[in-house]
């Protein structure tokens, strides 16, 4: 097994990320263990504007900046993601990358109203099935975006040195639904993204217009990137039961998204099915992808589309 790998099942068998959201909410998330005023950590809120504050996780490397800067990888749902990725980024060759994460401030409480509102498009109510008369909050996307943009990449920038050509996302479910819009509207935020079971499946697949917008825009350009760019989509080897299956439909997902994009010059694609693992079980391993794809490397196991 690798070692970074080895190091997540164990951390996350005490984590509520890979708890149903229900059970979650009502869970404490752990201080990952030796975070506590170690003084590679900061931890601080942020808002944009007159709205409410994002709370932030900075951790630094113990290593002295490279020439260009330190990589930084961004990690949406921090409260459970950060954890993670602090306790496998020796394991997982990424010891000088450092790590962002962004969550809410409630405390060790997650606040999923928040969650819909920052990571979705404008939804109808009818969209949200025996929700739609009480639907949750969402279209918040473009000012969470806007944040992690005018507001949070400064703030870090005055912290500790960044390399602008190494700037990676990772989010799962909806946090990769975000990932993907980011990529299509706003290429230029990141230069690698590690989007694990992004919930395309989301308002109708509307984000699979943006993905034919993107793949026009890019062919009356010339059919190439400005920049070279690393995107890796990880899906679940275990289909949701019940309900969720219900929801999420029959169509195109995240092997159909991976595969378009791979035919783009200058974007390198890789693709993982996580055999036997659920939409919440292969958090760990998507996490340790992801400090991989930090370093500049493709991980192991995945492949071309």
């Amino acid at each position: 097994m690798n070692p970074a790998r080895r190091v997540l099942l164990g951390a996350a068998l005490a984590l509520p990320t890979l708890l149903p959201a229900r059970a979650a909410r009502a869970q404490r998330t752990p201080e990952p263990a030796g975070t506590e005023g170690h003084p590679l950590v900061e931890r601080f809120a942020l808002g944009l504007g007159e709205g409410p504050p994002w709370s932030i996780q900075l951790a630094r490397p113990a290593t002295p900046p490279p020439a260009a800067g330190y990589p930084l990888l961004t990690l949406l749902d921090g409260n459970g993601t950060f954890p993670l990725a602090w306790q496998a980024r020796e394991a997982a060759g990424a010891a000088g990358v450092a790590l962002l994460a962004i969550d809410h401030p409630t405390g060790p409480r997650h606040d999923p109203e928040r969650r819909f509102l920052d990571l979705t498009p404008p939804t109808p109510a009818e969209a949200f099935g025996p929700r739609r008369d009480n639907p949750p909050p969402s279209g918040g996307r473009e000012r969470f975006l806007d944040f992690l943009e005018t507001a949070l990449r400064p703030a870090v920038a005055a912290r500790l040195p960044l390399d602008p050509a190494r700037q990676t996302l990772f989010g799962h479910s909806l946090g990769g639904l975000l990932g993907l819009h980011a990529l299509f509207t706003r290429p230029q935020l990141f230069n690698a993204y590690a989007l694990a079971d992004p919930s395309i499946w989301w308002n109708r697949r509307s984000v699979l217009d943006e993905q034919t917008a993107f793949l026009a825009g890019l062919r009356a350009a010339g059919g190439r990137l400005a920049r070279p760019m690393d995107v890796l989509i990880s899906v679940a080897g275990v289909s949701r039961p019940g309900p969720y299956r219900a929801a999420i439909g029959n169509g195109p997902g995240g092997l159909e998204t991976a595969r378009a994009l791979a035919a783009i010059p200058g974007l390198r694609v890789g693709f993982r099915r996580m055999e036997g693992e659920t939409h919440g079980s292969m958090v760990p391993g998507a996490v340790a992808d992801a400090l991989v794809l930090a370093t500049g490397r493709m991980p192991e196991g995945s492949a071309p589309p």
